[in-house]
């Protein structure tokens, strides 16, 4: 299929072109790139497309459960809930959260919940880019009981079940999906770094996301969440670090030396009470920063360019300079950032990248008037600007209309799960 978009193409660290034109080709690939004449193509924002670094999609007919709570009292909400959650549920659930970031213009998304080869073929059907990271605990009970969930040798046999059946997909990069210190521990962190250095498999992990996990870590071991994953050798290129908020400099080395990324979430983060993450600073240790939604429990709102902006708000806020971060700096975590930390090739959308593209409208009161598109996207636009996804060539959202699910059908589903829980 061949696909021509014309708009003002915004990409990091590249000027921006205000009137260009893109053909997409049958191989799901940029076949051409070309300049138009001043003033010729549409009011839209042409952009590459979004990563999400972080989420739990499972979590979606949950939203909203335990708002007000601190992180761990909120956890002990969430994960109780979450053993009432059946397979069907989540699979539901996975869906909904899917329409939502593909109307939000995410292409491509690391998800850490309960999986298996049927809720990765759904997400492989919806055509986003996925890294799914089977949940993996300690030795203690078994999560999501009623969906199908193993004690922990399970879960670390169905992580390497899905990196075997996707091996080589271009769609999919399967990891484990280890939890955090306070769930999972030492000798958990210590055995899945050694399965992962065997066979290639990414790590996402939760580490230092509030206050009392480091502080209880300190007081266990006499050493951070990060330490710890680094000790037992969980940090490496294709580890995926959530949060990091309460970060030393010590520990910011140790994840620059081990070339692990550190997604930010910022809309969670604040929505937890959990602080504001050292952004400007791991940037200047040399760590990979991504972004990511975290779950839509815990956000609750699934829309990259929201948490594009936080992000810009937060460090120019924290620091007290206004060029603590750019919009161009911004958005290479959205894009090429988290496209490196999930293991899929980046674009540029130049001719032979990969044609993964978004679309955003600029024709509305709030994108007047349009001098700037890097500054509408940065400062203005939102999910809902977004009409058109466009993953491996293959159109996820068409002039606003969701091509790849059954909104109406997921709405109902998740209605009827929502009902039953309460």
């Amino acid at each position: 299929m061949t696909l021509r978009f014309e708009g003002a193409l915004v990409r990091a660290g590249r000027p921006d072109l205000l009137d260009a034109r893109i053909e997409t080709g049958a191989d799901g690939r940029i076949r051409s790139l070309e300049a138009l004449p001043a003033g010729t193509a549409p009011r839209r924002v042409l952009v590459p497309g979004f990563a999400n670094g972080h989420s739990h999609a499972g979590m979606a007919a949950l939203r909203g459960l335990g708002d007000g709570l601190p992180l761990l009292e909120w956890l002990e909400v969430v994960m109780a809930a979450e053993s009432l959650l059946t397979e069907d549920d989540v699979l539901w659930s996975l869906r909904l959260a899917l329409a939502e970031m593909i109307r939000g213009g995410t292409t491509a998304v690391a998800d850490a919940f309960f999986w298996n080869e049927r809720l990765v073929e759904a997400a492989v059907e919806a055509g986003i880019r996925i890294a799914p990271g089977v949940a993996v605990f300690g030795p203690e009970g078994v999560p999501y009981a009623a969906a199908g969930g193993q004690p922990l040798d399970g879960q670390i046999a169905m992580a390497e079940r899905i990196g075997e059946a996707f091996r080589g997909h271009p769609l999919v990069r399967p990891t484990y999906g280890v939890h955090a210190v306070y769930t999972s521990g030492p000798e958990v962190f210590a055995r899945v770094a050694e399965h992962a250095a065997g066979n290639g498999m990414g790590v996402q992990v939760h580490l230092s996301e509030s206050p009392t996990e480091v502080a209880e870590a300190l007081a266990a071991r006499g050493e951070t969440p990060v330490q710890t994953a680094a000790r037992t050798g969980l940090l490496t290129p294709s580890t995926i670090v959530a949060h990091a908020v309460h970060t030393t400099d010590d520990d910011l080395a140790l994840i620059a030396a081990s070339g692990a990324s550190v997604v930010h979430n910022p809309g969670s983060n604040l929505k937890l009470g959990s602080g504001i993450a050292r952004v400007t600073r791991m940037r200047e240790a040399g760590i990979r920063v991504a972004l990511g939604t975290d779950g839509p429990a815990s956000n609750d709102a699934l829309d990259p360019l929201r948490e594009l902006r936080l992000a810009l708000q937060l460090q120019r806020g924290s620091l007290e300079r206004a060029d603590a971060l750019s919009v161009d700096d911004a958005l290479a975590m959205l894009t090429v950032n988290g496209y490196e930390a999930l293991g899929f090739e980046p674009t540029a959308l130049e001719p032979g990248d990969p044609a993964d593209l978004v679309a955003v409208s600029a024709d509305s009161v709030h994108a007047e008037p349009f001098h700037s598109p890097a500054g509408y996207l940065g400062w203005v636009a939102t999910g809902a600007d977004v009409t058109d996804v466009v993953v491996a060539g293959r159109p996820l959202l068409r002039d606003g209309e969701l091509l790849t699910l059954d909104e109406e059908r997921i709405r109902f589903e998740v209605a009827r799960i929502a009902a039953r829980l309460r």
